[in-house]
């Protein structure tokens, strides 16, 4: 989805000559954008409290009705973990109860009893998803991010031929309506479906709000909002780990999350058209409306004044943006757009594989969740800080450093050799620091590599591979089940290989960004 289309008197200047780069009104705008993340964390990782590692073992037959349940397991459960949806076929046992078991064939279980002192209700619980229906979970959470990627794209449409606000709220009503839905779904079937639209419309919100939260900044601000936006995404984990932890139950925790989404139902109310986008699609006299109550609030009148006539000799026109695929016309840029196009993935494979594998480290789920999404603001914070000191790929190596030795140290320290299984929950918040750090600064480095002609385009493009890549996570994370720790050992290779891939790219850190094609693909030869 592109910000806009230029105009002669350029929309940007209007806009900011009379508003200024950032003001009283700009910053409530960006935390209204901002604490839309908050949901998106909530739908986006909330498998992780749906579907939690969970115990298991086969149901007790009716025919065995004079056992106890302990009597039970000993008889009929074979005594490895290797068959845990089998059970030594009841109708023999029942005639023979002491034959040998080394002769008793093993038959799949029929039902199925959950270890309930965690969670109390799962969709893993109610609706049987173990055994041979144990991939429809990591199924779920691939449904979530096709559904993402399809709503960023129909909702980028949308919000550039329609405006930003309708599209933007037509997208919060479908989320919030559609999670009171699934939390009342009576099949595993229908909810999926529901869940689907869900995560449509997450995608379009996401898409949406950034580009909302750029357009109404301007100058040094454009830089620190990338990162600012993402801030509220770790406080989404903390605050769905404590509803989980208090609610037990993934349908009381889905009607919560629904209710807390219906708050934004507040924002047809509150958050108005983009001017830019008014301005750039010839709608002046909206613009103008938008603009007179924003001065306002900026103590600007003098300054919209100033705008109303500037405006009086405007034309609009189309820019002639060269679309994505123009950047794979030219030597330079082709090289820059694959590069940039093979980190996303792996940073978008990294970031949501580590944060479904988040409930597998440590003994108590919701401790690990909450402080991951605590220290993912910190490791967002701490990148404002380090962007601008050192520039942008020496930040994207330190923190993708980071992750990758945290991977590592996870895989060599013994898994519950400590109390609470602290040195490995240690190092698990600290990779997810590195991975918060990561996002924000190769956002921004990726805005600067493109040329303002085609930079939305090629942003877009290349940001895509990254839910390419949340759609490839669940199958990662199903790889535990093969051989533990499996993921991990992946992870860390992928965080290796993305840092040989920074290497050949320019750094951006007080350079002049190019403004065409050209000036592009002249960037790093000089």
């Amino acid at each position: 989805m592109s910000p806009s289309n230029v105009e002669d008197c350029n929309a940007d200047n209007l806009t900011f000559n009379v508003l200024g780069e950032f003001g009283k009104w700009q910053l409530w705008i960006s935390i209204y954008m901002a604490l839309l993340k908050l949901p998106l964390a909530w739908y986006q990782l909330n498998i992780i409290f749906m579907a939690p590692p969970q115990n298991f073992w086969c149901a007790k037959p009716k025919i065995f009705t004079i056992c106890s349940e302990e009597e039970w397991r000993l008889i009929c459960s074979p005594k490895n973990e290797e068959h845990p949806c089998l059970i030594f076929d009841p109708e023999i046992l029942l005639i023979e109860p002491n034959i040998d078991r080394s002769l008793v064939p093993l038959v799949p279980c029929q039902q199925f009893i959950y270890d309930k002192s965690v969670f109390n209700r799962t969709i893993t619980s109610e609706w049987n998803l173990v055994c041979s229906k144990h991939w429809l979970i990591h199924f779920t959470q691939c449904v979530m991010m096709w559904g993402v990627l399809l709503g960023g794209i129909v909702f980028g449409v949308m919000a550039d031929k329609y405006g930003r606000k309708y599209p933007l709220m037509i997208g919060i009503t479908i989320q919030c309506l559609l999670s009171y839905i699934c939390s009342v779904s009576t099949s595993y079937w229908y909810f999926l479906i529901n869940w689907f639209g869900l995560a449509v419309a997450s995608g379009g919100i996401g898409i949406i709000s950034f580009v909302i939260s750029m357009e109404v900044v301007g100058g040094k601000w454009r830089t620190t909002m990338p990162i600012v936006y993402q801030l509220p995404f770790g406080f989404g984990n903390t605050i769905m780990a404590g509803l989980a932890h208090w609610l037990r139950d993934w349908r009381k925790l889905e009607f919560a999350l629904a209710t807390l989404s219906s708050i934004y139902m507040l924002y047809w109310y509150l958050v108005p058209e983009s001017p830019r986008w008014l301005l750039a699609t010839g709608q002046n006299k909206k613009a103008l409306e938008v603009l007179e109550k924003a001065a306002t609030q900026n103590n600007r009148e003098k300054y919209y004044k100033d705008g109303l006539k500037s405006l009086t000799s405007c034309k609009t026109r189309n820019r002639n943006d060269p679309g994505f695929i123009a950047f794979f016309k030219s030597r330079n840029m082709r090289l820059k757009t694959l590069l940039l196009s093979l980190n996303w993935f792996f940073t978008g494979l990294a970031f949501y594989t580590f944060s479904q594998y988040l409930g597998l480290i440590g003994e108590n789920i919701f401790l690990t969740v909450a402080l991951s999404g605590i220290i993912y603001v910190a490791g967002g914070i701490s990148c404002l800080f380090i962007i601008s000191k050192v520039g942008r790929k020496i930040t994207i190596w330190i923190y993708q450093i980071i992750t990758a030795f945290c991977f590592i140290f996870i895989l060599i320290i013994p898994k519950n050799h400590f109390k609470n299984d602290w040195p490995r929950l240690l190092f698990a918040g600290s990779g997810f620091a590195g991975l918060a750090g990561t996002v924000p600064a190769l956002y921004l480095y990726t805005g600067e590599l493109f040329p303002t002609v085609g930079r939305n385009a090629g942003v877009a493009g290349v940001t895509t591979f990254a839910r390419i890549a949340s759609m490839v996570a669940p199958a990662v994370v199903s790889l535990d089940d093969l051989r533990p720790d499996l993921p991990l050992y992946l992870l860390a290779i992928v965080s290796f290989a993305q840092l040989m891939l920074i290497i050949p790219l320019p750094e951006t850190k007080d350079r002049p960004l190019p403004d065409t094609l050209e000036e592009a693909e002249q960037f790093n030869k000089n």
